[in-house]
C-alpha cells in the first residue's frame, strides 16, 4: 500500500506546481503605460530618457506595470545606455503632434493603453508652430486614445523649458494653454491630468544641449511622473 502512495504524492506535486505556474504567468492583469512624445520621451544613442528611472521607481512600489508602444529603441535605431528595463515606448525623435496624430490610432489599437504619459509639442515650438494649433492636435490625440480604451487617464505634460529664450517664451504660453483644454475635455471615465513638467526643470543645468535632458534631468521628469502616477495606480489596482 506504501508503495503506491509514492506516485500518487508525486502527481500531486506535480499538479500543485503546476497550478503555481499558471498563477504566477497569469496573475492580475498589468496595467498597460504607454510613454508617448517625441526625442525627449525616446532619448539619445547610448542614453537614457526618463523611462528607466520612472520604471524602477514604479517598480520599487510593485506596482503590476507594462510600458507599451511599437518602438524599443533610442534614437537612431540605438540601445539606451541601459536596457534593464521595460523599453517599449511611442517616442519619435524630432516628431509634431500632428504626426503623432496620424499614427496613434495603429498605435493604440495595438496596445489599448491604460494610462498614457503624453509629453508633446516641443517640436512644435522649435518649428514656430502656433501654439492654439498644437493644443487642438493634442486634444485630437486623446480623443483617438478613447476609442481604443473609452477609459485611459491620460497625464498631460506642461512641457520641460527650452534654454532658448525666445523659444521658451513659447513653451510658458503653450503650458498656459494646456489646462483649460484638460478641463474642457476631462471626464470621470478617462479624466485628463495635467503634470507640470516645467517647474523646477532648469534648461541650462537638466538638458545636454538646452532641450534634451541629461541625468538629473531625466530623474526630475521621472519622480514628476512617479508623483502623478502614484494615485493612478492605487485607483487601477
Amino acid at each position: 500500500m506504501k508503495r503506491k502512495l509514492i506516485p500518487v504524492i508525486t502527481l500531486g506535486f506535480l499538479l500543485l506546481a503546476a497550478v503555481l505556474v499558471i498563477l504566477r504567468t497569469t496573475g492580475e492583469p498589468r496595467i498597460r503605460i504607454m510613454p508617448l512624445g517625441d526625442s525627449i520621451t525616446q532619448g539619445a544613442a547610448d542614453a537614457d530618457s526618463y523611462r528607466r528611472p520612472l520604471w524602477n521607481l514604479l517598480k520599487k512600489t510593485n506596482a503590476r506595470i507594462d510600458f507599451v508602444g511599437s518602438m524599443k529603441m533610442n534614437y537612431p535605431d540605438a540601445r539606451p545606455a541601459h536596457s534593464d528595463f521595460d523599453m517599449d515606448h511611442e517616442g519619435h525623435w524630432g516628431w509634431l503632434a500632428d504626426e503623432v496624430l496620424a499614427k496613434i490610432d495603429s498605435w493604440a489599437e495595438q496596445t489599448a493603453p491604460d494610462i498614457v504619459l503624453l509629453h508633446l509639442g516641443t517640436n512644435n515650438i522649435i518649428q514656430k508652430q502656433d501654439n492654439k494649433d498644437t493644443v487642438v492636435e493634442l486634444r485630437q490625440i486623446i480623443l483617438v486614445l478613447r476609442k481604443h480604451n473609452p477609459r485611459v487617464e491620460i497625464l498631460l505634460a506642461q512641457l520641460i523649458p527650452l534654454a532658448d529664450t525666445t523659444a521658451n517664451v513659447q513653451v510658458q504660453k503653450l503650458n498656459g494653454l494646456l489646462p483649460d483644454m484638460a478641463q474642457s475635455i476631462t471626464t470621470d471615465d478617462s479624466p485628463v491630468h495635467i503634470v507640470n513638467q516645467y517647474e523646477g526643470f532648469d534648461a541650462f543645468k537638466d538638458t545636454n544641449d538646452g532641450i534634451h535632458p541629461n541625468e538629473s534631468g531625466i530623474v526630475k521628469m521621472a519622480q514628476r511622473w512617479h508623483e502623478a502616477l502614484a494615485d493612478r495606480l492605487k485607483s487601477q489596482r
